[in-house]
């Protein structure tokens, strides 16, 4: 089966409420360094360039964000498109804009992010979520055991193939979500999501709001 074909497009479910703000993605650092963490995870110059700056920005960032209408709204909906679980893990998880969706999902989450700082400004300090846990660590590393995630989600993360093919459930599913879909500076598209798990994935992907989601699992 080639690539383009095995991604479903279940289209737009929630139209934008206001317009997607302009962060100039295209030319923002974050994508850049993106880019080299994708191409090559060991960058280690790129990875610690990438969570300074998002380290930089921890204390202002849940007020930022909440002033952004439907910037979880992907994760709502590609919540609704996978089945239900016993725990989760986020990953990326930030100051924890997504992780109160996930914790209603799950009885257990695991939220993961490589900036403690993000952390202490989120769920592991000011905002605690019940059934959330924090825990430090980036995606090119995960604390657990292979094949034992039945979920992996992230809004706005850098994703580790690897890693997140070696820590899914064989059975498990990644949902991979945007706030501001091409507009968001750590973007990478569905269907190129789709294409650097290899043709042994398949999934289904859709708008909502601003932003888009994709849930992959193994299709064999």
């Amino acid at each position: 089966m080639d690539n383009t074909s095995r991604l479903r497009d279940a289209g737009q479910s929630l139209a934008p409420r206001t317009p997607a703000p302009d962060l100039s993605a295209d030319h923002h650092p974050s994508r850049r360094l993106l880019e080299a963490v994708i191409e090559e995870p060991g960058a280690e110059d790129a990875w610690g360039e990438l969570v300074g700056i998002y380290s930089q920005q921890a204390d202002t960032w849940t007020e930022w964000a909440v002033t952004i209408t439907d910037y979880a709204a992907s994760v709502a909906e590609g919540l609704r498109n996978c089945p239900s679980v016993p725990w989760a893990v986020e990953v990326c998880c930030g100051t924890g804009q997504a992780t109160p969706l996930l914790a209603a999902f799950a009885p257990l989450v695991v939220a993961v992010d490589a900036s403690p700082a993000m952390l202490a400004e989120g769920i592991g300090g000011p905002s605690p979520v019940p059934g959330a846990r924090p825990v430090a660590a980036d995606v090119r590393a995960l604390p657990f055991r292979d094949r034992s995630i039945p979920l992996l989600l992230a809004l706005n993360g850098v994703p580790c193939v690897r890693e997140f093919d070696r820590v899914l459930a064989s059975d498990g599913r990644l949902l991979w979500c945007t706030s501001f879909g091409a507009g968001t500076p750590l973007y990478v598209e569905p269907q190129r999501l789709a294409d650097l798990f290899g043709a042994g994935w398949t999934g289904v992907t859709g708008r909502a709001g601003n932003g888009d989601w994709t849930v992959l699992q193994r299709s064999d």
